[in-house]
């Protein structure tokens, strides 16, 4: 995650699939629910570099229906992503789409 000021690009945060080891994913650092995943914690990370990890926690019970935070109520609204794929070639179903979502 990066934004961009006169003075150059600052980075944010960032997560690589193969720190997913670190938290019980031992292989399959290629596929969407790898890409998934590191999006999940490239994401947390943000939150917890601008301090909003407790109040954008997530959903906490697992029982497999939608969770938007936008839903959420509160006076904060989340961050916006912008995926840039440069020369990366977009088609349905691609890793990329997994760490974006």
């Amino acid at each position: 995650i990066m934004y961009a000021t006169i003075r150059g690009d600052m980075v944010v945060a960032q997560a690589t699939s193969s720190e997913l080891t670190k938290y019980g994913i031992p292989a399959g650092h290629k596929n969407y629910a790898a890409a998934y995943c590191t999006g999940l914690l490239v994401a947390r990370r943000v939150l917890k570099h601008f301090g909003l990890d407790e109040a954008f926690k997530g959903k906490e019970e697992l029982d497999g229906d939608d969770y938007h935070v936008e839903d959420e109520e509160g006076d904060q609204r989340p961050f916006k992503c912008i995926l840039d794929v440069g020369l990366q070639t977009t088609a349905t179903g691609h890793r990329m789409w997994g760490a974006l979502k």
